[in-house]
């Protein structure tokens, strides 16, 4: 059993590694966003992990301050992005503009 864990650990470890390449490279500010929930959520996975693989239950209070931490970024991410981007008119406000070309 320890063997899967410690796959998964090192699958869990590859994951961070590739969605931080994302966070570096992302063309679109959403691609980031994205990366970091997704390295928040691996990071969970990881420290659940480590908590399998010694066998203990120290580590669940750390589990949920650190998903507390990844969701309430994200939320901020998502309210400094809904501020900082132009508004998108409706699909039908922009047709009847068009028609009064």
């Amino acid at each position: 059993m320890t063997w899967v864990l410690q796959s998964c650990v090192a699958g869990l470890c590859v994951t961070v590694l590739l969605a931080l390449y994302r966070m570096a490279r992302g063309p679109t500010v959403v691609d980031r966003m994205v990366a970091f929930d997704l390295i928040a959520v691996s990071g969970v996975a990881l420290i659940a992990m480590l908590s399998a693989l010694r066998s203990t239950t120290y580590y669940l209070e750390l589990i949920l301050v650190y998903s507390l931490l990844g969701f309430l970024g994200t939320v901020a991410l998502t309210g400094l992005l809904d501020r900082t981007l132009e508004r998108r008119k409706p699909d039908d406000e922009r047709g009847e503009e068009r028609g009064k070309e």
